[in-house]
């Protein structure tokens, strides 16, 4: 998912706006990932003071869009346990790639009609005359193979849900259901892929899935809560930790 990496007050927005030099190129390079950057880490290279009040992690979304701003404030990071959900966060991952997060979140509304909801068994059932009714729809994302891969994934998930009790199992089962907070992520140093991220996405791929390289998969861990990488300042931080069961972990094979 593509979200703002940069927390940015108000106060300072025009000294931003046309970033530039080397910031201008960590800013982009770092915008790839959905991370809660402190303040701090902006303004100090820009030469500017800044006071503890404002590393909040909030304040990386006042530029962002409102359903980018709700998304943080209400899903991402939280647990998820329920298979339509997961499925879901996984899904939109998969969509996602090559493309902007929100390219893909204003679509959100269009993929969870044309996907049943995000149903396993009912988009696991889906035929081609159904991916073909689907591309028709104004505004959805035109690329069958992404559409297709949907389908694949959801009768591979069946799959799992055989196997683990739930598709949610699977996912959990590799953190023995706790969130895993890595040193150092809630300061900002956050990776784009991690070992277990890696083990994840070769195992889906020996089991059939597709569209599920280490990126995606690790920015689906953030977004289902089995990986907690808001800033250690953040409300939501504190909302994850203080009512999830986590374990804290050193960093692992990161990238």
């Amino acid at each position: 998912m593509l979200l703002p990496s940069v927390i940015v007050p108000i106060s300072e927005k025009g000294a931003l706006q046309g970033w530039g030099g080397q910031l201008g190129e960590e800013m982009k390079q770092q915008s790839a990932l959905p991370v809660c950057v402190p303040y701090t880490t902006a303004m100090d290279k820009m030469q500017k003071r800044t006071s503890k009040t404002q590393l909040a992690d909030s304040w990386c979304w006042r530029f962002a869009s409102e359903e980018d701003r709700h998304y943080h404030d209400s899903e991402w990071g939280v647990p998820v346990h329920d298979d339509a959900r997961m499925f879901e966060h996984l899904s939109l991952e998969c969509l996602q790639c090559g493309l902007s997060w929100d390219y893909v979140l204003q679509r959100r509304a269009l993929f969870r009609e044309a996907f049943h909801g995000f149903d396993i068994d009912a988009v696991a059932s889906m035929t081609s005359a159904d991916i073909e009714r689907a591309l028709e729809v104004p505004g959805i994302l035109r690329s069958p193979r992404k559409l297709f891969a949907i389908v694949n994934n959801a009768q591979h998930a069946q799959e799992l849900r055989a196997e683990f009790g739930s598709f949610s199992n699977y996912f959990w089962n590799w953190t023995d259901g706790k969130t895993v907070l890595y040193a150092g992520h809630q300061k900002g140093a956050i990776p784009a892929y991690n070992a277990l991220s890696t083990r994840i996405a070769k195992d889906l791929k020996k089991r059939g899935f597709t569209f599920v390289g280490p990126t995606n998969i690790y920015a689906h861990l953030q977004a289902c809560g089995i990986v907690c990488d808001h800033n250690e300042h953040c409300e939501r931080y504190v909302y994850i930790t203080q009512n999830f069961p986590c374990i804290h972990k050193h960093r692992d094979g990161e990238g």
